[in-house]
């Protein structure tokens, strides 16, 4: 993997230069053989010298401070270097690629403006035009001896003048057969290209007299200071990152520097025989960008904190999975995003975990069921399994809304709405005794009326103080005082205790009853999810945690998230994020979710379960990493399908 000096604001239309900034760039490139510089004859060591005992002083007079010994000049360095492609000779002219500059010396080299090409290295500047002999070096006008050219795409420059402004001495040590390519001529007639070209190059090593680092926001800078310029080498293979030089490190500049960064922990600097090396490993992979500067001659670092790369894969029929990896200042983030748009057939569909509403299914295996595409987990639920929130399968009611939280419906014709869903359950009896119903389908509560239908199951047993009435077909057929008690298919079965045992008493057998299901404003959507809170509303950001009542589990801090959204054109919006795996992904808040759900487009959205719920199925494979280290069984969840 490379790296690149941060620089010019321009993406080169180069193999070579092919990155928004070139220069130094941290690659295998074949001189790695030599990525230690060659000391030159006669220089061994870079010990320093100790300091002479100062003289016998008489006594009682003050003992004179040592005088510093200043440290000898730093010894010129040699490196055999490839630069491939090789040079092109132009009546005569050795000209280079850029990238053989950034390569091999640690320059940096972009574009600032159509045709003009700019090189810096450790304060030097110099300003190139293609096909032109002026150039501009350090502010003063010169005249090339040959014009840069772009062949294939690649900016070759003229050598030699740039060479003696860097200071940097070389000859060609090996010359492969030069040829003329009829498919890679360069625009000058009679100029012949080489394959590769060997140099061997010459500089002077440098002390490294100092090592810091800054902690910022967005980054992590840490800066070596040198004695002079010298060449670098940069590579960087995940979270290491590494540079070469030929250098020594000042006896006063610290081995390892602790940074104590949640990205950079610390930085370590190695050197013996004029042979340095500085190394950084990261906790977690991030975009690295440096440069040099000069007065005083310096080599900058910039470890990203916040970034974002996305990968898509197209899963047919429209629908495409993108992962993100986010940079934040908490941390990475790891996400998974699903767009889908029922104009094109497709169709969200709520999918309880089993046929009884205590029953648990983990999300792959519930998409598995319904031969879904796509599946994420659906809304909160309880430890014995019930959902927490509205639950409507194809018009059959399974659980009542909860609080009135935020929730998500959908029409069969893939139209859906995000708002507080509010539904109202009551008994009604032949005898004209109407009686509001407070749950569905979940444990009585003592001093509440309660309805059971065939999906909580095919019985109940009365606990102590419970009266139970029992309706099959419209028509109440039992009414018993403890035991076991059936739940009809056809039917529902209702259960009281403390003050609503009254009314259930007064209730006859043999008459008629209903249960009767009613959520204004909704009654036409088939499906409904409760979740919540609200994310986004109307496009803006409108977290309603604190409104709704939620715990502070998920209204307080980072984790794993699973939301939905609807962008203005109709289409949905799924997304997961995984949380709590430290350098792996740490997760979002919710203040970060509704922001991200704005970002991505969605006009309204909503939180649903997340922590270790959080899942997303694609072909039945999970493709996020769930919390738990395993996937776990939910109450329902949301399928993608047509």
């Amino acid at each position: 993997m490379r790296i690149f000096p941060h620089l010019f604001l321009q993406i080169v239309s180069s193999k070579w230069l092919r990155v928004l900034v070139v220069g130094a760039t941290l690659s295998n490139v074949t001189q790695a053989q030599h990525a230690y510089a060659q000391t030159a004859p006669g220089i061994v060591s870079n010990a320093t010298p100790k300091p002479k005992t100062p003289a016998a002083t008489p006594a009682f007079s003050p003992t004179p401070k040592p005088i510093p010994t200043p440290l000898p000049a730093p010894p010129l360095a040699q490196s055999y270097v490839v630069s491939k492609p090789g040079v092109v000779v132009s009546y005569g002219r050795t000209m280079v690629p850029a990238t053989f500059l950034s390569d091999s010396l640690g320059a940096s080299v972009g574009s600032v403006a159509p045709g003009r090409w700019r090189i810096l290295y450790f304060g030097k500047q110099i300003d190139l035009f293609a096909y032109q002999l002026g150039a501009i070096f350090d502010g003063q006008n010169v005249t090339l001896p040959v014009q840069p050219q772009i062949i294939d795409g690649k900016l070759f420059v003229p050598w030699v003048p740039i060479a003696q402004h860097l200071g940097i001495g070389w000859q060609r040590v090996q010359t492969p057969t030069s040829s003329t390519r009829s498919d890679a001529k360069p625009k000058t007639q009679g100029a012949t290209r080489e394959a590769q070209t060997t140099f061997l190059l010459q500089y002077p090593a440098a002390y490294i007299e100092n090592v810091r680092a800054t902690k910022y926001e967005d980054r992590t800078r840490v800066v070596l200071t040198l004695s002079n310029p010298t060449r670098i080498v940069a590579n960087q293979n995940g979270v290491q990152t590494s540079l070469y030089l030929s250098g020594a490190r000042r006896n006063d500049v610290p081995a390892t520097l602790p940074i104590g960064d949640y990205l950079v922990p610390r930085a370590v600097t190695t050197s013996g025989n004029w042979r340095a090396k500085f190394e950084v490993k990261t906790n977690y992979v991030a975009p690295v960008r440096w440069f040099t500067l000069g007065s005083p001659n310096r080599i900058v670092i910039d470890f990203q904190k916040l970034f974002e790369e996305s990968k898509s894969d197209n899963l047919g029929g429209g629908l495409t999975l993108t992962k993100t990896r986010k940079g934040t200042s908490h941390g990475p983030v790891q996400m998974f995003v699903v767009r889908v748009d029922p104009r094109q057939g497709w169709r969200l569909r709520v999918a309880p975990g089993g046929y009884r509403v205590l029953q648990r299914s983990r999300t792959s295996r519930i998409a598995k069921d319904y031969k879904a595409l796509v599946a994420v987990n659906g809304g909160f639920f309880a430890p014995d399994g019930a959902a927490v929130g509205a639950l409507v399968v194809n018009h059959e009611w399974l659980r009542l809304p909860w609080r009135a939280r935020t929730a998500i419906a959908f029409m069969p014709d893939g139209r859906a709405r995000i708002g507080n869903l509010q539904a109202f359950a009551t008994a009604r009896f032949s005898t004209g005794l109407t009686l509001p119903v407070r749950d569905l389908n979940g444990w009585p509560d003592n001093g509440k009326l309660t309805a059971l239908t065939h999906r909580f199951g095919n019985y109940y047993l009365l606990r102590a103080g419970e009266i139970a009435v029992v309706v099959k077909g419209g028509i109440i057929v039992a009414k018993p005082g403890g035991g076991g008690v059936p739940i009809h298919r056809d039917g529902f079965t209702l259960v009281a205790s403390g003050a609503a045992r009254t009314y259930l008493e007064s209730v006859a057998r043999g008459g008629g009853a209903e249960l009767q299901i009613s959520a204004p404003g909704w009654n036409e959507y088939s499906d409904a999810l409760g979740g919540g809170p609200r994310l986004v509303e109307n496009g803006r950001i409108n977290v309603t945690d604190l409104r709704e009542a939620f715990r502070a589990d998920v209204r307080v801090g980072l984790g794993p998230r699973t939301a939905l959204g609807i962008d203005k054109y109709g289409r949905y919006i799924m997304v997961v994020v995984d949380g709590r795996q430290g350098f792996y992904s740490t997760g979002l808040t919710l203040t970060e979710l509704a922001a991200t759900m704005q970002k991505l487009g969605a006009v309204n959205a909503l939180n649903l379960d997340g922590g270790g719920s959080t899942a997303m199925s694609v072909r039945n494979r999970v493709v996020n990493r769930p919390s738990d280290g395993v996937e776990r069984g939910v109450s329902n969840a949301l399928l993608v399908m047509r």
